[in-house]
């Protein structure tokens, strides 16, 4: 049987989402946990790989197992073992046996936050990047919107990402606005590669506060080079917001049939 679920979690003390030796990661607290739960060794596969220090307002896995326990048992079950900063929030049981986290997600979207603000809340302090140099807010929106549509992220990506890897990919969307003394910028696109929000938004930010010219953002989106984009932001700034699936249900997780809206 298999079982899909959404989860969330804060990203500070964490070494990462994926599985590594001798380090605490999302994926091991996890899989401990069910593990705990259903007394076998259970693996966990999660839709998005997130970096040490990135939180996840809307992650998604999935799990096999034999088991006549309610999904809401379950829930209550796996987040008894699971510590406080990270949470099972619904558990959808896959007819089909067939569904892929990653490669069934037909969109993501992420949050970053940032500002320059001398009277930012300690409550954000975890989850907002704190810069000394006043941002120009009407740039970094320029600047996103020149994201949207399908370009060669070449220059955002980090050294781990292999040679040969496709680094094209599509942006759907993209949004700054400015609340309570913090910027948000949103990106949606079909997928991302490893630290390309990060070094995006770290670009932007050089820009938006007169580091570097326009011509600087630009030349790295028409000419693709890696290592353009060296500047990699703070990881706790950014949050996973969402994942959209076909016929998602009301918790956001894949149905079978199209019933209601992903919130």
């Amino acid at each position: 049987m298999q079982f899909s679920f959404r989860l969330q979690y804060d990203g500070t003390f964490f070494c990462g989402s994926q599985l590594q030796s001798n380090v605490r990661t999302v994926q091991g607290d996890l899989e401990y946990s069910i593990s705990k739960v259903f007394s076998a060794k259970i693996r966990v596969k999660l839709s998005s790989r997130t970096d040490s220090g990135v939180h996840a307002y809307f992650q998604v896995g999935t799990f096999n197992v034999n088991t006549s326990m309610t999904t809401q048992n379950m829930i209550d079950a796996i987040n008894f073992y699971l510590s406080d900063d990270v949470e099972i929030i619904c558990i959808h049981q896959v007819k089909n046996n067939n569904f892929d986290p990653r490669g069934d997600a037909i969109s993501r979207t992420y949050i970053y936050k940032l500002s320059d603000s001398k009277d930012l809340s300690v409550l954000y302090r975890q989850h907002v990047t704190k810069v000394k140099k006043k941002i120009d807010i009407n740039i970094m929106k320029l600047l996103s919107k020149k994201l949207v549509g399908k370009h060669d992220f070449a220059s955002f990506i980090s050294s781990k990402v292999p040679k040969n890897a496709f680094t094209k990919r599509e942006v759907f969307s993209t949004s700054v606005i400015s609340k309570e003394n913090v910027i948000f910028f949103t990106i949606t696109a079909n997928s991302f590669l490893h630290q390309q929000i990060r070094r995006i938004v770290g670009s932007m930010y050089r820009i938006s506060v007169g580091i570097d010219k326009l011509e600087v953002f630009e030349d790295q989106l028409s000419n693709p080079k890696r290592g353009k984009a060296s500047f990699v932001i703070s990881p706790k700034g950014l949050t996973l917001s969402n994942i959209l699936y076909k016929y998602a249900l009301e918790c956001g997780l894949p149905g079978e049939k199209t019933v209601s809206k992903l919130y």
